[in-house]
């Protein structure tokens, strides 16, 4: 069994490159007991596709809920410290 930093290499390394068989069925299984791990790799896809749509539109911008929760994020983060 994978542990979280083993999961989030191959998470990030199946962005770039076809994972073996057995790999991916380790990081599947990780996933899927795991919700810290399928955070960390919505965020990477997440991160994936916004970088890749800012560089094929000149005029992307987040739309106003995406602002709001980034704000709200970073606001209960402000207060938790």
């Amino acid at each position: 069994m994978l542990n979280c930093k083993q999961a989030s290499q191959l998470a990030s390394r199946a962005m770039d490159e076809k994972l073996p068989f057995w790999e991916r069925a380790a990081l599947k299984l990780h996933l899927f007991l795991c919700r810290s791990c399928t955070n960390f790799t919505q965020q990477l896809n997440f991160l994936r596709e916004v970088s890749r749509r800012s560089r094929t539109s000149s005029n992307f911008q987040l739309s106003e809920k995406a602002k709001q929760r980034i704000a709200s994020a970073l606001k209960s983060k402000q207060d938790g410290d």
